[in-house]
């Protein structure tokens, strides 16, 4: 009798334990899944593309994106911010999935190693519900490059909210770029060094040697 109310206790003090443990794996109500990041940097010439995206929404359901708000920091002494393309390039505007023109966007500098940027989608609940993807870029934002160094690429959110209007909960992941100016002279001493060395191949040519 003994034995059997002891196994009895022992089967109940397992689920009790197992129960806990699946409650601390799978309830977590601070965490979150979607996170916006700098994608992408490409440079061209003395400009850098810096593209900022968000991943981790869910496909064809909520919750979709409906209005973000915020700040990418960098270096002023090796960058200048010079504008900003809202969208994706692949996939269009996903605030603006019927490419209609009319939403609320901006990006400006709010200070001198600050760009605040932003955008509210007037797009219905149940469009961006059902056709946003859930992964796109948000938008790239441009820079001039003024000096040779690092700079760090930090950004922070004003607002992240659903295509309700409600908090979505986001997390960031920053970066650092590298700028390496390349002055027009570069490239007309370049093309100069390209033309005599065709002229020299050529003269050889000529010559038979």
């Amino acid at each position: 009798m003994n034995l059997k109310l002891i196994k009895m206790l022992s089967c109940a003090v397992f689920l009790l334990f197992s129960g806990t443990s699946q409650a601390s794996i799978f309830v977590n109500p601070g965490f979150s899944f979607t996170m916006v990041s700098i994608s992408d940097i490409t440079q061209a010439g003395n400009s850098i593309f810096v593209q900022i995206g968000v991943t981790g929404l869910n496909q064809s359901s909520a919750p979709s994106l409906g209005t973000y708000d915020l700040n990418l920091n960098f270096d002023p002494s090796h960058l200048s911010f010079s504008g900003a393309v809202f969208g994706d390039a692949l996939l269009g505007n996903q605030l603006d999935l019927f490419n209609v023109g009319g939403n609320l966007s901006g990006a400006d500098l709010t200070d001198p190693g600050t760009v605040n940027f932003y955008e509210v989608s007037l797009d219905s609940v149940t469009d961006l519900n059902d056709l946003q993807a859930e992964s796109f870029t948000l938008a790239t934002l441009s820079f001039d490059v003024l000096n040779f160094g690092t700079s760090d690429l930090t950004l922070s959110v004003n607002a992240f909210g659903d295509a309700e209007g409600n908090d979505l909960p986001v997390t960031t992941l920053s970066t650092s770029v590298t700028t390496v100016p390349l002055p027009s002279a570069i490239f007309m001493m370049v093309s100069g060094l390209m033309c005599l060395g065709f002229a020299g191949q050529s003269r050889k040519n000529t010559n038979g040697f």
